[in-house]
């Protein structure tokens, strides 16, 4: 089953011709871990400040069933 993934700002540079506006399609098996995917797409976990899962903050040892919407945040700064 396809999730769709939403990938924000400096996280977009790990995923080639990523579109922002359409964000990800990814076919997964029931029970991936969301770790699993992030390995998948290239995109180191020590990147990820916070992961949704259809709007709701989760872990990333969170499993994935498929038709969800995953959210990938890095951490910011400013100030």
């Amino acid at each position: 089953m396809p999730v769709k993934i939403v990938l924000s700002s400096t996280l977009r540079k790990y995923v080639p011709d990523y579109d922002p506006i359409k964000g990800l399609e990814v076919a997964v098996e029931a029970g991936t871990a969301l770790k699993d995917l992030l390995e998948r797409l290239g995109i180191p976990e020590k990147d990820i400040k916070i992961a949704m899962v259809n709007g709701v903050k989760v872990g990333l040892d969170t499993e994935l069933a498929g038709d969800e919407r995953v959210g990938l945040f890095p951490a910011v700064g400013g100030g």
